[in-house]
């Protein structure tokens, strides 16, 4: 019999009519109407051409997205069934040496919301064996050629064909362990190595946008465009390589977030940070006023210094972000010994889980310590044990260690093997920590290369508007006479308020630039979105510093400009050196 092979809708779980119903018709009516009121408004209304070819971007970027929608949503669903893939593996392990039947088992793997997409897909398995009355085997062998996974695919077909062949579901899935593992591993490895591949990509893209921004900033002087506009123009193509680059990375690197989710429990972690937001944002504005109300008066700082300056105080809330992070992955990497020693001393001992907790919170877990002697604690008062494992998670502040100590607590309530319990969640989660680790130093590297672009883009910025500051400044000096008539539609000064106008769209595209950067790290890295501050309040000085050297050097090399005195003297004057 030849394989099936399943549609984008299928793998997408959506079906045609509403499809159809909910997203094709709906976005091809709204793109109709819009292409109506666009044209409309183009021939009432004097637009410029290049308005116009962006607002009929607006409907043709609906259509295209309500085509591709099947294609994205499948593509999404791949990717979070390829991140749970070693979570659902452990559980179904561990769950294996209890007493339940394989119906059971999937039906508990189909209710749990941890594993995400992979739950949904067991559903089919469930609802096919109980509601069709097909053999397990052929419901797998069903979802496998059904799913957008190749991964979980594959190990569908294997499952089924262990259990055509009457292999012991448990010692089959321990020898798969290493398998899926190496599997997921690889999924892992080949997203670091195409966010190494993006790299080159977003090097050439900056570099691009860099080059066409400097010709939109020269080029009002030389053909008499409104300056006003193309800088505005400039502004939207930054912003659109910079969301671009954004939603790429957001959506291609796998789902492996830092934090745990604080369970609607009070956590001193997201306290101090939430402390430092606000300390930041009071930093703020008192650095503002100060500017404001005397900074200013004495000195003439370069804007992109102000806004820099200005920024500074949020540093401080990304750097509380970064040492809590520091802190979770220091009790990652203490986790598989401490859940060892838990299995090991429950299967040896026949204690009880409190006993076995109390011996070993007298041992040293290193940072995991206090937290472990925190849930002897709450566990030893019996008033509610699955309440006492969310406080020890959210005390963690670790996702990691949350899903898997919920796969231990799980398991040993539906009776399975402690010691085998241990052996298959430490082993997977010394895997996972060494993944995370590749993870980091593949961040590390696009960090670098971030800041260098970044320095080299405002360089490139501010050295263009100074060439046309000079440029404008010798047009408008000119005395041209009776050679107006053959020279003066070749030469067009710019007004004052153009070039303010074009340093404020400048300090946006710093701004907006250094956020969207520090965005795209924080997502890149799975850590908390507010820790992106850090490399914000960077990225910012990065870019001032950029922006100063780059138009400093341009104007000395033009003769405009006796370089930057006003930056100097007020660091001669806070060092105390002058008066």
């Amino acid at each position: 019999m030849p394989e099936e092979k399943a549609s984008v809708f299928t793998k997408a779980d959506l079906s045609m009519e509403a499809y159809l119903k909910g997203i094709l018709l709906p976005y091809l009516g709204i793109s109709a109407v819009l292409f109506i009121v666009i044209g409309f408004i183009t021939r009432i209304l004097p637009v410029a051409r290049s308005l116009q070819v962006l607002m009929f971007l607006i409907p043709i970027v609906l259509i295209i997205y309500a085509a591709a929608y099947p294609y994205v949503v499948a593509d999404s669903k791949k990717i979070s069934i390829n991140s749970k893939m070693p979570y659902f593996i452990t559980y179904f392990a561990v769950l294996s040496t209890s007493e339940m039947g394989r119906s059971d088992l999937v039906a508990v793997l189909a209710k749990d919301p941890k594993l995400g997409a992979i739950a949904s897909e067991l559903k089919k398995v469930h609802t096919i064996v109980n509601k069709l009355h097909l053999s397990m085997p052929e419901a797998f062998r069903f979802l496998a050629r059904r799913t957008p996974s190749k991964m979980f695919a594959d190990f569908l077909d294997r499952l089924a064909y262990s259990l055509d062949s009457g292999v012991d579901l448990k010692e089959y899935l321990f020898q798969e362990q290493k398998t899926v593992m190496d599997d997921y591993e690889t999924f892992y490895e080949g997203a670091l190595y195409d966010l190494d591949v993006f790299k080159e990509i977003y090097e050439s893209i900056i570099i691009s946008v860099v080059f066409i921004a400097s010709f939109i900033i020269i080029g009002p002087i030389i053909t008499g465009m409104d300056i006003g506009r193309m800088g505005l123009y400039a502004l939207l193509m930054i912003i659109a390589a910079e969301v671009g680059v954004l939603l790429v990375v957001k959506f291609r690197m796998p789902e492996d977030p830092i934090w745990a989710d604080s369970r609607g429990i009070r956590d001193p972690k997201r306290e101090r940070i939430k402390m430092a937001a606000i300390y930041s944002s009071i930093g703020t504005v008192i650095l503002t006023l100060v500017y404001l109300l005397f900074i200013r008066q004495r000195f003439s700082i370069p804007e992109p210094f102000v806004v820099a300056m200005v920024l500074t105080p949020f540093y401080y809330l990304g750097m509380v972000v970064d040492r809590e992070e520091k802190r979770i992955f220091r009790k990652d990497e203490n986790f598989p010994a401490f859940i060892r020693s838990l299995s090991s001393s429950l299967a040896a001992s026949g204690a009880s889980l409190v006993l076995v907790l109390k011996y070993l919170s007298a041992h040293d877990f290193g940072s995991l310590t206090d937290d472990i002697k925190a849930l002897y604690r709450r566990l030893a008062i019996r008033v509610d044990r699955d309440r006492a494992w969310d406080f020890f998670i959210a005390g963690t502040g670790s996702w990691l260690i949350g899903i898997f100590s919920e796969i231990f607590r799980e398991s040993l309530h539906m009776g399975a093997e402690p010691d085998y319990v241990g052996l298959v969640i430490s082993r997977n989660f010394e895997r996972i920590v060494r993944l995370r680790r590749k993870r980091q130093q593949s961040i590390a590297s696009f960090i670098g290369i971030i800041y260098g672009l970044t320095g080299a883009f405002a360089f490139a910025l501010a050295a263009s508007f100074q060439v046309a500051v000079s440029i404008n400044d010798l047009f408008s000096k000119m005395d041209l006479g009776a050679a107006a008539n053959y020279i003066g539609d070749i030469i067009h000064v710019i007004p004052p308020t153009g070039m303010t106008f074009l340093m404020y769209i400048m300090l946006t595209m710093m701004v907006l630039h250094s956020l969207l950067s520090a965005l795209v790290i924080k997502l890149a890295d799975g850590g908390h979105i507010l820790g992106s501050a850090k490399y914000f309040v960077i990225l910012a000085w990065i870019f001032a510093v950029g922006m100063y050297l780059g138009q400093t050097l341009m104007a000395r090399m033009m003769g405009t400009s006796s370089g930057g005195t006003e930056v100097a003297q007020l660091v001669g004057y806070l060092l105390g050196v002058m008066p």
